[in-house]
């Protein structure tokens, strides 16, 4: 999918503006720049899911929708190519898994004193609780 995106930018690229080869192919072309940016974020964000960074894939796919966004309000995608990096960029986006921002750990010192306040806290209200029974008793 991100090959696809990638090379969908690059195939419709303009090139250089310095190549003396001639064109045979009249489709319209993404400038070299647009489609360059389009594929470095799209390359970017393989490079982050493979690493296993779905937030950072996330934040990415997010870039890369927003400069497709901005390059389809400039007219500089043609239209032949919108609906095909529209549908490429969706489903990219789509496919992510979903960003699990792991909880901090508190430290296992802190967890075992919790544990030991927690123990103590039930005696001492095991005890009160006792007492007041001790107490009830006395008054019958």
């Amino acid at each position: 999918m991100l090959t696809a995106c990638s090379a969908l930018a690059l195939a419709a690229c303009g090139g250089g503006e310095n190549e003396v080869e001639r064109r045979t192919d009249t489709r319209p072309t993404i400038e070299s720049a647009v489609a360059e940016r389009l594929a470095t974020h799209s390359d970017k964000v393989a490079s982050l899911l493979s690493s296993g960074d779905a937030c950072g894939a996330k934040q990415e796919a997010g870039r890369l929708r927003a400069e497709l966004t901005t390059a389809i309000d400039d007219r500089v995608i043609p239209e032949l190519y919108l609906e095909d990096l529209s549908g490429v960029v969706n489903e990219l986006v789509a496919q992510i898994p979903p960003c699990e921002v792991a909880q901090p750990q508190p430290p296992p010192d802190m967890d075992r004193e919790k544990n030991e306040k927690k123990k103590k806290k039930k005696k001492q209200d095991k005890k009160k609780h006792d007492h007041d029974d001790d107490d009830d008793k006395g008054d019958e």
